[in-house]
């Protein structure tokens, strides 16, 4: 099960790694022209390039310019969206 918000998705895990940084932050993800926040009760958590999203109770996932997802109490591990260009013949990073 996944989310998703912009070019962002958010997948349902079960586990943080025990070494995981708690970030002191509503940022989840910085885009170029935009950002990706959570409202709620929810900690951030960074291991190695990767982001956590643990939500104590239902948190809203808020960016400017999309409508606001509601994340059900749990832990969800941050994506971005890829497109793969077939005359490039070559994969990038959705750019939202």
């Amino acid at each position: 099960m996944y989310l998703q918000t912009g070019d962002v998705l958010y997948f349902k895990t079960s586990l943080i790694p025990n070494n995981a940084i708690k970030l002191e932050t509503d940022l989840f993800h910085k885009g170029a022209n935009h950002n990706h926040r959570v409202r709620g009760k929810f900690n951030i958590l960074q291991h190695k390039d990767d982001l956590y999203l643990e939500c104590l109770d239902d948190c809203e996932l808020y960016h400017e310019e999309h409508s606001s997802v509601v994340a059900k109490q749990g832990i969800y591990k941050k994506k971005i969206v890829v497109e793969y260009d077939h005359l490039l013949e070559e994969s990038r990073m959705v750019i939202d």
